[in-house]
């Protein structure tokens, strides 16, 4: 597993978990920014299995069926792997999209080595109905791409796992630009980073995370939550929508009635997506949009047990951060009268 990290290598260690076919990479402006607010605190972001400079799975293994080799439960094994071999006892879980379904999963099953956890863009899983990848893209994958590889005379999935987009598609790099690697309110230099990182992931990688994504629901699991949680969600997020969040806040909820956990849920931006309307507010990818709200508010959780009351608004092209003090939507249980 490829990871690097900032800030004190003796400081109180935070995690970062990124999302689907995105890196380690994802995550640096809001180190960064977290690193000028917090230099105590010792920040490591990894690539999970497939992404980045990490390692595919094993081929002879994982290339007929790549979603045997891929999950959330993988996701949670390799990272509690990772801290054990770092000497890592216990972190904060910093994840974004499908990286905060791992998260959740580390602290269902290992609560021991979780302080606290940020799930960013997230959602309890959808008992086998589209959950991001599936949704986006089932048609390119299963049919598109499928097609492609076997027009070159190869097998879907086996001889498709070791290549990448590109290897069968020579628009692949101009759709990820133009459909994938996009969030309105992010710095386009990153984006434009983020692009070719995107499309060098394998095929195994895309096939396998897409057909698991969809396919659990941990509503019932969540509800038993032992570990403090700090939700983050932009308005204009339909891969995690209302719905899921909803949903999210009622399993949590009850975990909070049980005496298990307590909670924050923070919405960021002001605008709702409208129909047949280009998304001009923050969207799914909350870590590229506001990286530095989102730092200020990861720090302050830390600190105080709750994101701040403020509203960051980004500002397109990466000119930084508007702020509207206490305007934000925050929805905190227990409550202070009741804490």
């Amino acid at each position: 597993m490829a990871y690097f990290e900032m800030g004190s290598a003796d400081g109180e260690v935070l995690l970062f978990l990124h999302g689907l076919t995105d890196s380690k990479r994802s995550f640096h402006p809001t180190m960064r920014h977290l690193t000028k607010l917090r230099p105590d605190l010792r920040l490591v972001a990894v690539d999970q299995r497939g992404h980045g400079d990490s390692s595919m799975p094993d081929p002879e293994r994982c290339r007929s069926a790549p979603e045997k080799c891929f999950g959330y439960a993988f996701y949670a094994a390799d990272a509690i792997a990772f801290m054990d071999e770092l000497g890592i006892e216990q972190a904060t879980l910093v994840g974004h999209s499908m990286g905060s379904g791992a998260s959740q999963e580390i602290a269902l099953t290992h609560p021991d080595r979780v302080a606290r956890i940020v799930l960013v863009a997230t959602s309890p899983g959808r008992g086998g109905q589209p959950e991001e990848g599936p949704g986006l893209f089932g048609g390119l994958i299963e049919e598109t791409w499928k097609g492609a590889v076997e027009a070159q005379g190869k097998t879907f999935p086996d001889d498709a796992y070791e290549l990448s987009p590109p290897d069968i598609d020579p628009g692949a790099r101009q759709w990820m630009a133009d459909n994938w690697v996009t969030e309105p309110l992010a710095d386009p230099a990153l984006l434009a980073a983020i692009v070719p990182e995107t499309t060098s992931v394998r095929l195994g990688t895309w096939i396998g995370a897409t057909r698991n994504l969809g396919g659990g629901d941990r509503t019932e699991r969540l509800e038993k939550l032992s570990v403090p949680a700090f939700i983050a969600w932009g308005t204009q997020d339909t891969m995690t929508g209302k719905d899921d969040q909803d949903r999210l806040l009622a399993a949590l909820d009850a975990a909070v009635e049980a005496g298990s956990t307590r909670y924050v849920w923070k919405q960021y931006g002001v605008r709702p997506i409208t129909e047949g309307v280009a998304p001009d507010d923050v969207s799914h990818n909350l870590p590229w949009a506001v990286p530095e709200g989102l730092a200020h508010d990861i720090a302050a959780f830390i600190e105080t047990g709750s994101p701040t009351p403020d509203l960051f608004l980004g500002k397109e092209g990466g000119g930084g951060i508007e702020t509207r003090p206490g305007e934000a939507v925050l929805i905190q249980r227990p409550n202070d009268s009741s804490s």
